[in-house]
């Protein structure tokens, strides 16, 4: 079931107001809110609207476009624009009401344009501008926005990354939905694995149909993260790999998979590990290692604790019982987008309550097998509380 288009209305109103607060807090005129079809967590956010394509279209006989990304415009006083590359095809409702231009077949100066965002800037007498996804906007749009403006400041902001940071109760229960459907994903997989030996391929298809028929809303995939798989070795140096299609699984092996899909635009990300038949002692007591630490760090995981102090206290529990600890990774924010902020290797932002941490310890046997367990899990007062509910123990599958 969707959630209702007046339920997302009146939630991205509100995420409109705080973020126009947060600009006359910092003296922004206006504000560009720049997504592509890699991330668009902060367009998204305020429009409901993601680019769902890339490609190269043809202006003219002699002239082509590469397209990929789209823009929320918005003034201080209220007023938004959604430009869209031209070759996008922005079919999809645009929730925030804002005016939409651009999109399949239109010309570059209607769309994302400098001359386009020049105009609306200029008639907003805007003189203090703020970009959101600094680092991903597009150069050749800021340098002729720069020459086209030179009085106008155009400043990075991170006014909607910080808000997305703490997810909305709304968000929270989509969040919910999408971690239940990873765990029917995991019961698909585990099923196929009883019943036979299939491909590292054939496994992970199992569990994204699984995901995708599910979702109530028609989305590409676009460059979500894919689900990976480690059953034993390498591919291009790394354990944790694209699943092949020529690598049956057997009795004996270790398998780690890590899937991933969004269910209603939410990320889903969960990851679990069986031994299949009878597993070794080595491999047992790795395994119970990794279940130690993922529990220490959601004990640890409370508002004001630095993201980074999880990361330390996973390398220190690891080492505490004799091993070295993977990454070392251990996770990331997750929500729009699937790799969200906070970053769980060095960041130091301290948590809050009802951020959504995707936390996946893992140690490595060698250079054979990777063992670990991924939960999508809220940070509360008391600590962290999953929202995958899929077992993790047993850690043998007997009937392999």
């Amino acid at each position: 079931m969707s959630i209702p288009h007046s339920q997302l209305r009146n939630e991205i109103a509100q995420r409109l107001g705080s973020v126009q607060a947060k600009m006359r807090e910092l003296s922004y005129d206006a504000l560009i809110v720049f997504g592509d079809n890699k991330v668009r967590g902060s367009l998204r956010y305020l429009t409901d609207y993601f680019p769902d394509r890339a490609g190269w279209v043809s202006l003219s006989a002699t002239e082509t476009y590469l397209f990929e990304g789209a823009a929320f415009v918005l003034s201080t006083a209220g007023e938004g624009v959604l430009l869209c590359d031209p070759g996008l095809t922005p079919s999809k409702e645009v929730i925030a009401g804002a005016v939409v231009t651009g999109g399949f077949a239109a010309s570059k100066d209607i769309g994302l344009s400098a001359s386009y965002v020049r105009r609306l800037l200029s008639d907003w007498n805007a003189r203090r501008v703020g970009i959101e996804t600094w680092d991903r906007f597009p150069a050749p749009l800021y340098l002729d926005l720069v020459k086209a403006l030179p009085k106008t400041a155009f400043v990075k902001s991170t006014i909607v990354e910080e808000l997305r940071l703490v997810k909305s109760p709304l968000e929270l229960e989509l969040m919910a939905r999408g971690a239940r459907v990873g765990d029917r994903a995991h019961a698909a997989v585990v099923e196929t694995l009883r019943r036979g030996n299939p491909t590292e391929l054939e496994l992970l298809r199992v569990a994204e149909a699984v995901m995708r028929n599910a979702d109530p809303v028609y989305e590409d995939m676009v460059s979500l993260s894919p689900s990976l798989i480690c059953s034993g070795g390498t591919v291009a140096g790394g354990l944790l790999h694209h699943p092949r299609g020529g690598k049956r699984l057997e009795r004996g092996d270790v398998v780690h998979w890590d899937i991933t899909s969004q269910h209603e635009g939410y990320a889903i990300d969960t990851s679990r590990t069986k031994a299949l038949g009878r597993s070794t002692d080595a491999q047992r007591r790795a395994y119970q290692t990794v279940l130690t630490i993922f529990d220490e760090v959601l004990k640890a995981a409370r508002p004001g604790v630095p993201a980074v102090d999880l990361v330390t206290l996973a390398v220190d529990v690891a080492r505490e019982r004799g091993y070295e600890y993977w990454g070392p990774f251990l996770g990331h924010g997750a929500g729009l987008d699937l790799h969200e902020r906070p970053d769980l290797v060095q960041e130091a932002t301290p948590l809050a309550a009802n951020m959504v941490l995707a936390v996946e310890p893992r140690l490595a046997l060698g250079d054979q097998y990777l063992l670990g367990v991924e939960d999508m899990v809220v940070v509360t007062d008391s600590g962290g509380v999953s929202l995958n509910t899929f077992e993790k123990e047993p850690f043998e599958l007997g009937d392999a």
